[in-house]
């Protein structure tokens, strides 16, 4: 090896050599694969991760990466694939942390299937706004279940690492162990990516093909690590053959509008024409976490997709996610925008009154299991009221994980001070003292320069300085997410909530 070059073949060791053969030398640089950029448009921005679609009739409905947030796995829905709206979570304090999902119908019931806490689980219902079943384990390990149906009518559930297993009829008992059905498309050494990682397996049957398509090269490392790859069989287990347009989709280069594009689903619309919906970083905007995207796709003559030449008609602009982030809490129940982290529990909050009071939970913010909302603008402010009463604090921070957060605090000291964990200080801590009534707290993310600012009355806004780049933390996978926190034996009553969009 000379010096200066960075060859590291040995990260593809696990391929077996009679696939390196047939691809032959010149295939395993980038110089033999043309980069062709594509453009994707955001369906719904903010941490909307791993996005699985079904397109049921004239329905899509879609859901998400839901981490450790509760309730989980929102549903979203639309006519059109532009504009969605929420219609229900699926679980309710699901233990371990959801990650990729599959949602599929199978007989007159809507399915999901999703790994959490080391194990693989299915709910069901009968509507898609529920109620869905309890989870049940289906007995075997991995990430990123997808699920097919054989021409016989036997169930499988693929797997992360190109492995899958024969399913029961009910669809919620794995019958084996995990076998290697799928070695995965090469990925050219000189590549800049994460690491093969073999993930995310969409299954689909069309024209007597069974579609095999999947993630590789990594979701959160370089702009240009990861990708969608697809690859085809006459049957549900292989063998498989590599789509010759592979990747389908990938981000080429870090001056792109979206890093890391990958996790994708093909998916007809309602004008006949064909997309895949995906995920991606917004550029150097990695705190908003993985938004869900969407592009054009076309099927060649001899059964396989690539991206389309142009977007069809109809495309400009932004399309619209009708969800409702602020809040004045005069329902009688939260809104369907509010999940707690790690544990939702209704013994905790009040809607009364037109207020929402909040009972404290751990000794910091971080640790506090906040109320949370998604961001879902790159540049917002965040708004609210708030009343201590008790020992402890109350307030309203940005939230990414209990060790990564930044916000404004009241406590029971008569102090108000900006918390943080997980940024580095630049200059003193400011504190000032407070009266024991409302005090108003604002907290601008501009682009993730973050500022932070309070009010007691009608008294003129005083800022707490310094302001702060947020993005030197980012939180892995996660995001920061607006939320409210009490912590300790007190109570915070908050007035209201209110999530501004700022200019783009």
């Amino acid at each position: 090896m000379m010096n200066g070059e960075c060859r590291t073949v040995q990260r593809y060791a696990a391929l077996p050599l009679a696939v390196v053969g047939l691809l032959g030398a010149s295939a395993m640089g980038a110089d033999s694969i043309k980069p062709r950029p594509t453009e994707a448009r955001p369906l719904l921005i903010g941490n909307w991760a791993d996005p699985t679609i079904l397109k049921d009739g004239k329905d899509y409905y879609m859901t998400h990466t839901s981490f450790e947030y509760q309730p989980g796995l929102l549903i979203w829905h639309s006519k059109d694939l532009r504009s969605w709206k929420p219609v229900a979570h699926a679980v309710v304090n699901q233990e371990g942390s959801i990650w990729a999902p599959d949602l599929t119908k199978h007989k007159g019931r809507y399915v999901i299937y999703y790994p959490a806490a080391r194990k693989n689980w299915v709910v069901t219902a009968k509507s898609i706004e529920g109620p869905w079943s309890k989870p049940v384990s289906l007995g075997v390990t991995r990430i990123d279940p997808g699920h097919v149906v054989g021409a016989d009518g036997q169930r499988y559930i693929h797997l992360s690492g190109g492995a899958a297993v024969k399913l029961s009829a009910e669809g919620d008992r794995a019958l084996e162990k995990p076998k290697k059905i799928y070695a995965g498309w090469p990925i050219p050494w000189d590549w800049t990516i994460e690491g093969f990682y073999l993930e995310s397996p969409k299954l689909m049957r069309r024209n007597g093909w069974y579609y095999l398509t999947s993630a590789q090269g990594g979701t959160a490392g370089p702009a240009t690590s990861h990708m969608v790859v697809s690859a085809r069989s006459k049957g549900p287990l292989g063998p498989w053959e590599n789509s010759p347009y592979n990747p389908i989709i990938r981000t080429w280069d870090r001056d792109e509008a979206w890093w890391s594009k990958g996790h994708g689903t093909p998916v007809e619309g309602p004008d006949g024409r064909w997309y895949c919906v995906l995920h991606g970083y917004m550029n150097a905007q990695r705190t908003l976490g993985r938004s869900t995207l969407i592009e054009p796709i076309e099927w060649t003559r001899d059964g396989w997709f690539r991206p389309a030449a142009r977007w069809p008609d109809g495309w400009k602009g932004l399309p619209g996610a009708t969800m409702p982030v602020s809040d004045e809490f005069d329902g009688k129940q939260l809104g369907i925008q509010w999940q707690f982290y790690q544990k939702y529990s209704k013994d905790r909050f009040e809607l009364k009154k037109g207020a929402l009071t909040l009972q404290g939970q751990g000794e910091t913010a971080g640790k506090s299991q906040p109320l949370t909302v998604m961001a879902m603008d790159r540049a917002y402010e965040i708004e609210t009221q708030v009343r201590l009463e008790g020992e402890g604090s109350a307030g309203v921070m940005l939230f990414g994980t209990p060790g990564i957060y930044i916000g404004l605090s009241i406590s029971s000291d008569g102090k108000l001070r900006r918390v943080q964990e997980g940024f580095r200080r630049y200059g003193s801590e400011k504190e000032s003292a407070v009266p024991a009534g409302p005090v108003t707290l604002r907290i601008v993310n501009s682009k993730q320069d973050v500022r932070a600012c309070y009010k007691v009355a009608n008294d003129d806004w005083v800022v707490l300085q310094p302001g702060l780049d947020v993005d030197q933390a980012t939180p892995g996978w996660y995001s920061l997410r607006p939320a409210l926190f009490v912590t300790g034996k007190a109570r915070g009553r908050f007035e209201y909530f209110h999530y501004r969009p700022l200019k783009k």
